[in-house]
């Protein structure tokens, strides 16, 4: 992406952090339902909106088919790109981890074994590309898998409350990730899209951001501001590769 779009994404990115503390903090009643025409609530949509259509604007330039490697798509040439992968990965090892010291079920505990196990191959692959060597497509899918199961956790958990404006972000900002996790896999097998992976790893830093102001512990504030800087690394990393001759 040039300058321009890296500024308008990271506009639209505040924009919607804003709205949502925005939102919780007046867009619910004392009974916690949802406030009929709060300001914050109705544009939060709207930025999400205009975030994905400018993302898919943006990646118009880029290649539409199918045949992109891995190595090729994501150099890691600069080290910021590095640095900001590196950091959301260990930000996944520490929300794992306090959410294993934080107690409850059984299945927490192996929610945070899959996200660690996730986090490992993340900084596997991380490494692997900055060097230069292979890595195997195996390692991608661990992130998707332990994704996947988080997202079905969440939307089980979540269901049982009826106000869709308190759980929406969260249950979008799981999925983006987990679908931007899946896409970014696809390189691994030489079936990547960069016209694809772009706008939905934009839309998952954007979403998973907005995600990390809502959480009241610091488990969840770590899981999604780790999975946002992963993100943004890789997505930084792809914009080399798809500028390289």
């Amino acid at each position: 992406m040039k300058k321009m779009n890296w500024l308008i994404l990271a506009a639209l990115t505040l924009a919607a952090m804003g709205l949502r503390v925005g939102q919780n903090r007046t867009g619910f009643d004392e009974a916690g339902l949802a406030v009929s025409g709060n300001l914050p609530a109705l544009l939060l949509p709207v930025v999400l909106l205009a975030a994905a259509l400018a993302l898919i604007l943006f990646a118009r330039a880029l290649p539409a088919g199918r045949s992109a490697g891995l190595r090729e798509s994501f150099p890691f040439r600069n080290q910021a790109a590095v640095l900001c992968a590196v950091a959301g990965v260990f930000l996944l090892f520490a929300g794992a981890a306090l959410s294993a010291l934080g107690g409850g079920t059984l299945l927490t505990l192996l929610l945070a074994v899959f996200c660690a196990a996730g986090a490992a191959c993340t900084l596997y692959t991380v490494f692997g590309l900055y060097r230069g060597g292979e890595v195997q497509g195996m390692a991608l899918l661990a992130p998707v898998c332990a994704l996947a199961v988080r997202l079905v956790f969440l939307y089980r958990t979540d269901a049982a409350d009826p106000v869709l404006a308190r759980i929406y972000i969260e249950i979008l900002a799981v999925a983006a990730l987990t679908l931007s996790a899946l896409e970014r896999a696809a390189f691994a097998f030489r079936s990547g899209s960069p016209r694809v992976y772009l706008p939905v790893s934009g839309m998952a830093v954007l979403l998973a951001f907005t995600a990390a102001v809502e959480q009241r512990s610091l488990a969840g504030l770590a899981l999604f501001a780790g999975g946002a800087l992963v993100e943004l690394g890789f997505l930084a990393a792809a914009e080399r590769g798809t500028a390289a001759p």
